[in-house]
């Protein structure tokens, strides 16, 4: 059976990632349901085709990063409600091997939710691992306003907000909202590691 590396000394084997694409499909089908929203409708409003979205729903396709943006955004909610998958009630820890894992197909994009879901904080903690030279653009949020702060942990990262360009290294920090396009780009040739955290509820102008 292949096996992929995810982060650190966690693998995530084919059936994982078979698993792991069910529960995405289950994931999506009920948001779209509780949005009220047929196939159709959330066709339109993401630019993904009906029947890329029915694949995705049927687990007979793997979402990609820029995929699960457009589909997130257009039911306004976020990665995180999609991947995390929290399904079971809340909980005040979160060990390392219970935490979520989610590798972008295409870019090789690595993500783990580090914090508990449906924390009464409201604050959500994301390890990214951004491989050399991938690129993972995000679109303007829906309704539900909220703001990051990216924390450096390796590497480097460019951080683009509409026109204008950041560019981090270790230990930097940078306060921003997701109201408006953005993209991670790492131009280097190492891989890079960041922490995101989220803090829903808040949102405010230009950066």
């Amino acid at each position: 059976m292949g096996a992929v590396l995810v982060s650190g000394n966690a693998w995530m084997t084919t059936m994982d990632q078979q698993k792991l694409d069910r529960a995405i499909g289950r994931r999506l089908k009920t948001l779209r349901t509780q949005a009220g929203m047929t196939l159709n409708e959330l066709a339109t409003r993401s630019g993904v085709s009906r029947a890329m979205i029915g694949r995705v729903e049927r687990a007979q396709s793997s979402a990609t990063a820029a995929l699960l943006n457009k589909l997130c955004a257009a039911l306004d909610v976020t990665l995180s409600d999609v991947v995390a998958l929290a399904e079971k009630p809340p909980e005040r820890l979160m060990r390392l091997a219970d935490q979520p894992l989610w590798r972008d197909p295409d870019s090789g994009y690595r993500r783990r939710h580090a914090s508990p879901p449906d924390a009464a904080s409201g604050i959500e903690i994301i390890v990214v691992d951004l491989p050399a030279g991938a690129r993972v653009s995000y679109s303007p949020w829906g309704r539900n306003a909220f703001t990051q702060q990216l924390l450096m942990l390796e590497g480097a990262v460019c951080v683009h907000i509409d026109a204008k360009t950041v560019r981090l290294r270790d230990g930097d920090c940078l306060d921003f909202d997701v109201m408006r396009a953005v993209t991670f780009e790492n131009e280097t040739k190492q891989d890079a590691r960041y922490v995101i955290i989220t803090r829903r509820g808040t949102s405010y102008g230009k950066m």
